[in-house]
């Protein structure tokens, strides 16, 4: 995944999933990371806040979330690789936070939920994709065994499934 100098990796991780993510993040060897949720919030709302952590590779952390987390944990977020500075990628996740369904009313999205990614990128047609994905170029779901990547390509989103031997 790091393959690419141009292209950074981030993990967007949802706190109701992983125990105390905000402390670990304290004490994690990463880039940066921000919460997703603007503003002064609780205790107990910023366990449960999703985080955009820029994630270094071969590090402690990195390996935790993508293969202890993976296997322990099920779907903690997904990655967002992108070229694209760590604020503008918080900008663009912020505005994906909530939608608004076709009777008007508006309704949290958790954007980063890999069940969520698989239901709705179908569902996008051609700009509604590009709105989705944004600065991203590929979305990666990591799991026990396999990880799915989602990328853009002539308008569309071609899924891939790599068996967890070859994600590595």
């Amino acid at each position: 995944m790091w393959g690419d100098s141009e292209r950074q990796v981030y993990a967007l991780v949802m706190g109701a999933r992983v125990p105390d993510l905000p402390a670990r993040l304290q004490g994690a060897d990463v880039r940066d990371h921000d919460c997703l949720i603007p503003g002064a919030l609780s205790p107990e709302d910023s366990l449960r806040a999703p985080y955009l952590v820029h994630l270094k590779p071969e590090v402690e952390f990195t390996e935790w979330l993508l293969f202890k987390a993976s296997a322990e944990l099920g779907e903690w977020g997904v990655l967002a690789l992108s070229p694209a500075r760590r604020l503008v990628l918080r900008g663009h996740f912020r505005s994906l936070l909530q939608a608004k369904l076709p009777e008007g009313q508006t309704i949290d999205f958790d954007c980063m939920d890999p069940a969520v990614v698989r239901a709705v990128l179908p569902l996008f047609d051609g700009a509604g994709l590009q709105a989705f994905m944004g600065p991203v170029q590929c979305f990666v779901a990591p799991g026990a065994q396999e990880w799915t990547h989602w990328q853009l390509a002539l308008g569309q989103v071609q899924t891939r499934q790599v068996p967890l031997s070859a994600a590595a």
